[in-house]
């Protein structure tokens, strides 16, 4: 079974590997994996009543904040350690023979916890989503420091969710010299839950969605109080903001309208990985924005959290096409 799983890995590197453009570095991921089971709606508000019919409108896949962003990253042809914690149950052996379907090793996804944690994801016919999450009690779990020294023993970059276990992971990148990246998600502010992620982080990402501050003054407020050198704020169809400690610029930029909006799930994590993916290629913050945007925008034109994301090359075409130039041309966009 490891075998013919290994096989399926190798199989779906080599396809990315016809597909991609000059390898970026590798990259370690930490965090959180899940089962996810998506149920299509026609709309929200949802009544049920007794029994709702959606006709071939439920399936499982694997989600997560890390794991969509190993996924992305994977079809973006970069090598990806990926390391997350499942239970010793049926469930996570269908999550580790979807792991191995995205072209990613399981060999750092430990199995020394009960339960495998799930979500359940509403989508409507508009691609808006509800989710409902059961982390299994993973906080509370430690990932072991010899495992966790093995799984970022690769490039200068980790990137790491938010879950408690890798507030560990993340100093241990730190202390050994590694860059960590990490997307704190919708949160309100700097609070206490997140505050040591983002001292630790280099590059952070965020949504503002609920945020209570202007995404400008909380940039200056990481750059000064927590040591960031880099944050990024997505604002949804509003497009995104670049904040660079170094040059104190604070850039946003327009989304990108690519496709059909089929499902908004995982689009910040999609953004994440193409984010990610053009600096461990080398190209520019602001080029690294556009890649952001572009890949999320590709990914919700497609079922699931953790599908859709595009190939390095396509992502290359549309930079070049977004940026109207030869990729390594300076960004389009505008300050505010």
């Amino acid at each position: 079974m490891e075998q013919a799983g290994q096989v399926q890995v190798e199989q779906v590197q080599a396809e990315a590997r016809t597909r991609r453009e000059p390898a970026g570095e590798p990259v370690a991921v930490l965090g959180d994996l899940n089962l996810e089971t998506s149920v299509r709606i026609d709309r929200f508000p949802v009544h049920v009543g007794d029994t709702m019919f959606t006709l071939d409108g439920i399936a499982d896949g694997i989600g997560g904040a890390a794991t969509n962003v190993a996924c992305g990253l994977a079809a973006l042809g970069h090598e990806v350690r990926l390391g997350a914690v499942i239970g010793a149950d049926r469930i996570g052996d269908l999550v580790l023979e979807q792991v191995r379907g995205r072209g990613l090793e399981t060999r750092h996804v430990r199995r020394d916890w009960p339960a495998t944690a799930r979500t359940v994801v509403l989508v409507d016919g508009e691609g808006d989503r509800r989710c409902l999450n059961d982390p299994k009690l993973a906080n509370e779990y430690r990932y072991p420091d010899e495992a966790l020294a093995e799984v970022m023993d690769t490039g200068r970059w980790v990137f790491v969710s938010t879950q408690s276990w890798c507030r560990h992971a993340a100093r241990a990148a730190v202390e050994s010299g590694r860059r960590v990246a990490v997307d704190v998600q919708a949160i309100r502010g700097i609070d206490e839950y997140h505050r040591d992620f983002l001292d630790l982080a280099s590059l952070v990402i965020l949504s503002t969605e609920r945020l209570e501050e202007h995404s400008h003054q909380l940039m200056h407020r990481l750059w000064a109080e927590h040591d960031v050198e880099v944050v990024v704020a997505t604002h949804g169809a509003d497009g995104a903001t670049l904040g660079v400690r170094a040059t104190g610029t604070i850039v946003w930029e327009p989304a990108h309208d690519l496709r059909p909006v089929v499902d908004r799930t995982g689009a910040g994590d999609a953004f994440a990985a193409g984010l990610m993916s053009a600096v461990l290629r080398g190209r520019p913050w602001r080029e690294a924005l556009t890649a952001g945007q572009l890949v999320a925008a590709w990914a919700i034109g497609e079922p699931g959290s953790s599908r859709g994301h595009p190939s390095a090359a396509r992502v290359a075409a549309l930079l070049h096409e977004a940026l109207g130039s030869a990729p390594g041309g300076a960004a389009t966009g505008k300050e505010r």
